[in-house]
C-alpha cells in the first residue's frame, strides 16, 4: 500500500507557513504604531505596495489584463467578497493589536479556526470531522492557556493582570476571525468555480481593497492620510508589506489544496510563535510561564491529531479506491469467467450436435 508523501501535506505547509508570517507581520505592526503610524496609514501604504508588487508579477507571468477580473460574474463575484472580507479582516486585527496587548489580540483572532470550520460547512457543504471540531476546541483551550487574557477573568478563571480593554476594542477583535473565516472560505469557492484559479489574481482584488477601501476610512477615522516623516517607519511597512504578502501568497496556496477546517487549525502555530515573540521584543522583562509551556505544548498536539487525521483519511480514501478496484476486478473476473464456461459448453454442445448428426447421416446412407 502506498505510504503519504510530502505532497499530500503541502496545504498543511503552506498554512503553517503563512501563520509564521502572520506572527511576524503583527510585531511589525506594533513597530510601525510605536513610530507614529495609525491603523488605516499602514493599511494604505500595506495595500499599495502589495497591489504594485503582485502587478509586477501578474505582468511578469503573461497574464492577460482581461484576466485579472475573473472568468465569468460568478468567480469575479466570490473574487470581489475574498477581497472585502481580507480588507475588513486585515483592519479588525492591525485595529486590535495596536489597542490591545499582542498576545490578547492574537489569541481571539485565531478563533479564525473554529468559524472557517463551521462557515465551509455551512456554506460549502464540506465535512467538519468530529477530531477536527475536537482538535479545534482543545487548540483554543491551549491558546487561553499561552496568553491568558484578561478578560478571561471574566468567566471566573484566574487571568494575568491586563488593561482594562474598551468594549470597541475587543468587539473589532471579535470580528477579525469571522471576516479571515468568510474569507478563507471564499478561497475555497473560487476553487470549486474554477479550480486552477491564479492565487495571485485573489491577491490582486486583497490589494485593490487595502488600497482604495482604507484611503477614505482613513481620513474619517484617522484624519489626512499623511507620509511617514521617520526612516524607522518606513523600514517596518516594508518588512510588514514583505512578510504579509509571502504570508498571503502561502494561505492562497494552502486553501487551495486543504479544506477550510483542517488547514486553519494548523495555524495555531502562530499563537506559540507570536508568544516568543513578543517576549523577546515587547516583553523582555516578562519570562515564559508554566502555563503558558503547556498550552504551546496543547497546541501542537492539536495541530498533530489534525495532521494524523489528514493521513488516515488519506489512508482510508487509498482503501476505498483499492477495494473498488478489487470488487470491479473481481467482478470481471466471474462474468469472464462465467461468459467463457457458457460459450465454451455451448460451442461444445453444438459441434457434438454436428457430429451426432453427421455420423446419424453417414449411417442412414451407408443403408
Amino acid at each position: 500500500m502506498a505510504r503519504a508523501s510530502i505532497n499530500d501535506y503541502r496545504g498543511l505547509i503552506y498554512m503553517a507557513l503563512s501563520a509564521l508570517g502572520q506572527a511576524f507581520g503583527a510585531l511589525f505592526v506594533k513597530f510601525a504604531a510605536h513610530r507614529g503610524m495609525q491603523c488605516f496609514q499602514i493599511l494604505f501604504f500595506r495595500g499599495m505596495m502589495m497591489w504594485a508588487a503582485n502587478t509586477s508579477v501578474l505582468k511578469s507571468k503573461g497574464v492577460p489584463f482581461r484576466n485579472w477580473w475573473g472568468a465569468g460574474m460568478e468567480h469575479t463575484c466570490w473574487l470581489t467578497f475574498r477581497g472585502l472580507f481580507g480588507f475588513l479582516s486585515l483592519a479588525c486585527k492591525y485595529w486590535s493589536v495596536i489597542h490591545l496587548y499582542l498576545a490578547d489580540a492574537i489569541s481571539l483572532r485565531f478563533t479564525v479556526h473554529i468559524f472557517s470550520g463551521i462557515f465551509a460547512c455551512i456554506l460549502l457543504g464540506e465535512s467538519w470531522l468530529i477530531g477536527e471540531a475536537i482538535s479545534a476546541v482543545v487548540g483554543f483551550g491551549g491558546i487561553l492557556m499561552v496568553v491568558q487574557p484578561a478578560w478571561l477573568s471574566i468567566l471566573g478563571f484566574p487571568a494575568k493582570v491586563g488593561p482594562a480593554y474598551p468594549i470597541f476594542d475587543v468587539t473589532v477583535a471579535i470580528l477579525c476571525p469571522v471576516f479571515n473565516a468568510l474569507g478563507y472560505v471564499a478561497i475555497r469557492k473560487l476553487k470549486k468555480i474554477k479550480d486552477d484559479t491564479d492565487p495571485f489574481i485573489i491577491l490582486h482584488f486583497l490589494g485593490m481593497f487595502l488600497t482604495f477601501a482604507s484611503l477614505p476610512l482613513a481620513r474619517i477615522i484617522e484624519g489626512p492620510l499623511e507620509l511617514p516623516d521617520n526612516w524607522q517607519a518606513w523600514f517596518w511597512l516594508l518588512a510588514l508589506s514583505a512578510t504579509t504578502y509571502i504570508s498571503q501568497v502561502f494561505v492562497t496556496w494552502g486553501l487551495q489544496l486543504e479544506r477550510a477546517g483542517p488547514g486553519t487549525t494548523v495555524t495555531l502555530i502562530g499563537v506559540p510563535a507570536t508568544m516568543v515573540l513578543q517576549v523577546v521584543f515587547l516583553r523582555k522583562n516578562e519570562p515564559l510561564s508554566i502555563l503558558s509551556c503547556i498550552g504551546a505544548l496543547v497546541i501542537c498536539l492539536s495541530i498533530g491529531n489534525v495532521a494524523l487525521g489528514k493521513r488516515s483519511a488519506k489512508k482510508e480514501e487509498l482503501e476505498v479506491l483499492l477495494g473498488d478496484n478489487a470488487e470491479k476486478g473481481a467482478k470481471g473476473h466471474t462474468n469472464g469467467h462465467s461468459n467463457g464456461h457458457s460459450n465454451g459448453y455451448s460451442n461444445g454442445h453444438y459441434m457434438n450436435g454436428n457430429g451426432n448428426g453427421h455420423a446419424h447421416y453417414s449411417r442412414m446412407k451407408d443403408v
